[in-house]
């Protein structure tokens, strides 16, 4: 498996950035695509994406207090028989769609979070 991280500095409370993150994840839940493999609120998340036959991700996103600011870490495991085809084909490198993936949803996520927290 090809383990991947990226971390945010996010300007809102963890209850704020946990409620924000679980309301993305409804729609991936309610199509059947996504699955909640295990969540300790507001702290971590763990998603299993299913991409497609033989393509899933796993993706833990996890809060915490870093002083004025919550720290989201988002880590994206890619597996399956397609996961490792591809990173034989691209010579390790078939974990850059999944970096981009999270690297966006956790741009997405700060700023919604962010504005929230501005309106509350």
């Amino acid at each position: 498996m090809a383990k991947k991280e990226r971390a945010f500095a996010i300007h809102a409370p963890p209850a704020v950035i946990w409620k924000t993150l679980m309301g993305e994840v409804e729609e991936g839940v309610r199509s059947g695509r996504a699955v909640i493999v295990h969540q300790e609120a507001p702290r971590r998340l763990v998603l299993e994406i299913r991409l497609g036959w033989g393509l899933a991700a796993r993706y833990t996103y996890e809060l915490s207090l870093a002083g004025a600011h919550t720290e989201v870490a988002g880590r994206v495991d890619a597996h399956g028989v397609r996961n490792r085809v591809a990173r034989v084909i691209t010579l390790g490198r078939s974990s850059t769609p999944y970096m981009l993936a999270l690297t966006q949803g956790l741009a997405n996520l700060k700023a919604a979070a962010e504005e929230t927290a501005r309106e509350a």
